[in-house]
């Protein structure tokens, strides 16, 4: 095991994630990072291990079954939804469980001996039930914090058996889901979706925002994301108001995330689109085009939620994925963030009325998404860990974090 100069064990975190969507792993790495900024200050080095535990421990056929997730969201009609549902139960969820466990249990025991963490951090909803077992039959000190990444509809697999020692929520409503569900209260962490750093409000000068991505300054600017896996409704409600971005003439930034298919289907509608649209793939730095753009054409999905919040740019909600993200359209609605058009004439209605007139909209929205940010969300969890796992010294400063390994 590392140790520090005076021969103490670095304090190990163990995240634990897969590659269903990229919230779960990008909230993974956003607690992270916000972690190791605070470790020196703590007087801890931290080493963290952040592992796509159904890449790295899942075999034939629970790997293939799981990693399905973004094919059978470009399908319509989704599978997905029946396959939630059908899960989405206590003693359903207990059942699926057991079914899956022999397929990763192996290499999972393994990888936590190896790791011997300090604390155990569960950012997907099917490893919770798998690390209690896990920690408690290694006879490991080390407490499980799970982080919810879903806003308001929360699987019964979060919560199943009551396994983590706490619960990170994102909202209000996920605390209440937890407590009807008899988590004690104790367990209960209302602190907010880890983000990124990045996301913050566009300067005074949105224009220089522009100007420093290619875009033109002068002309109001939507920036159009279908969420990291690039399926669902919006490739084909773009082009019903496509003619109405037009006439407003309204600038078009298109993510197609991870579907290349869907970006060369964008990169085909060409001038439909409007004068000098982009269309990218993925986006490192999507939080630079959150700063540039006056409003958000989404899914309801949660992290782009957040991320848009922190940056007070108006979402215009047009699709979710049933089950998990229904409960963000009331979200949304709720916090006068951003408008919820779920067919073309009510999409439509809504970009007349983002871009028709003036900007006082636009910035009613903006103030309502700022005022629903949570940006500090990652810092506060970061804290939570460790006061869970007990991992500061009293002594003196052990210098710089040790960094992370992603597996």
């Amino acid at each position: 095991m590392p140790t520090t100069r005076k021969g103490r064990r670095d304090r190990t975190a163990l995240f634990l994630y897969t590659e269903t969507g990229g919230g779960h792993r990008t909230a993974a790495q956003a607690i992270d990072s916000a972690l190791q900024r605070l470790a020196p200050a703590l007087g801890i080095a931290i080493q963290s291990r952040l592992v796509d535990v159904v890449s790295a421990c899942g075999h034939f056929p629970l790997r293939e079954s799981i990693l399905s997730y973004g094919a059978m969201l470009k399908v319509r009609p989704s599978p997905y939804a029946a396959i939630y549902h059908l899960s989405n139960g206590r003693k359903r969820y207990r059942v699926l469980g057991q079914l899956g466990k022999p397929f990763i249990i192996r290499k999972f025991r393994q990888l936590v001996a190896d790791v011997q963490p300090d604390v155990v951090v569960s950012v997907h909803p099917l490893f919770s039930v798998l690390s209690r077992q896990t920690i408690d039959s290694l006879r490991l000190p080390a407490p499980l914090v799970v982080i919810v990444t879903d806003l308001v509809s929360i699987h019964h697999s979060w919560t199943a058996a009551d396994a983590a020692d706490h619960y990170v929520v994102a909202s209000p409503e996920a605390a209440e889901v937890c407590a009807e569900r008899d988590i004690p209260p104790a367990k209960i962490h209302d602190l907010g979706l880890p983000i990124r750093e990045g996301f913050a409000p566009a300067p005074a000068d949105r224009a220089r925002s522009k100007l420093a991505l290619g875009l033109d300054a002068r002309r109001r600017t939507l920036l159009v994301m279908a969420g990291g896996e690039g399926g669902g409704r919006i490739p084909r409600l773009l082009p019903d108001i496509a003619p109405t971005l037009r006439a407003l003439d309204v600038q078009i930034v298109a993510v197609a995330g991870k579907n290349a298919a869907l970006r060369r289907k964008l990169l085909k509608m060409g001038g439909a689109l409007g004068e000098q649209a982009k269309v990218f793939g993925f986006l490192e730095n999507i939080a630079e085009y959150m700063q540039a753009a006056d409003a958000l054409l989404t899914k309801a999905g949660p992290g782009t939620i957040a991320e848009a919040a922190a940056s007070a740019l108006p979402i215009v909600v047009c699709d979710y994925i049933s089950g998990q993200e229904a409960g963000n359209l009331e979200y949304v609605r709720r916090r006068g963030s951003g408008i919820v058009a779920m067919d073309a004439a009510a999409l439509g209605a809504a970009v007349q009325r983002l871009f028709s007139g003036s900007d006082d909209e636009l910035e009613r929205l903006r103030h309502a998404a700022l005022a629903s940010a949570r940006p500090d969300a990652a810092a506060d969890i970061a804290r939570l860990l460790v006061d869970a796992a007990h991992l500061a010294l009293p002594e003196e400063p052990l210098g710089a974090a040790a960094g992370s390994v992603r597996v």
